[in-house]
């Protein structure tokens, strides 16, 4: 008869599946990683709204015409997204002490607000930490982030020009060497 033995320790499994599982990043900090230690954990559940866009369309009621007249060009509105999270704790004083951490963190205004399944962000204020009752030292809550700018941003890229038209010209020497800082 075989046994297996398990040559992966508890705490190196739980870094690698909370490092391959959906993090909300807020400012430069990754709650999931910032409110977790061995006596609790902050962890993203759901993220909905981030891809959600709603335009403002102004009209304007033209008698005898059928619909309506359409008066400029659409604008954006903003956007919210809402981040479901659960938050645990060994204890009640550890579950509070987690709770105001996470409300510390998420004070600052038009922060950048990121998701570690792409590369891009929002600009975003939290405006509600909706909470159910606290029965016990593990809930189940949302975060509701407004986004006044509804734009998704990311990397930027440098465009350059090449003086040769041929790949033969560059193929020794690496795009760094092109591009300056």
């Amino acid at each position: 008869m075989y046994t297996f033995v398990d040559t992966v320790t508890k705490e190196a499994d739980d870094n690698s599946e909370r490092a391959s599982r959906l993090q909300t990043i807020f400012n430069g900090v990754n709650l999931d990683h910032d409110l977790s230690d061995q006596s609790g954990d902050f962890t993203t559940l759901v993220i909905s709204g981030r891809s959600n866009l709603e335009q403002r369309i102004s009209t304007v009621d033209v008698p005898g015409m059928h619909g309506v007249l359409e008066a400029n060009e659409p604008t954006w509105n903003a956007k919210e997204i809402t981040v479901k999270y659960k938050l645990t704790d060994q204890t009640k004083e550890g579950f509070r002490k987690r709770y105001n951490q996470l409300n510390n963190l998420l004070q600052e205004s038009q922060k950048k607000l990121a998701f570690t399944d792409e590369a891009a962000f929002f600009y975003a204020t939290l405006s509600a930490n909706d909470v159910p009752e606290e029965t016990a030292n593990s809930i189940v809550a949302e975060l509701v982030f407004l986004c006044s700018d509804p734009f998704k941003y990311g990397e930027t890229y440098k465009s350059i020009a090449l003086k040769i038209y041929t790949w033969e010209a560059y193929k020794n020497n690496k795009w760094g060497d092109f591009i300056g800082n």
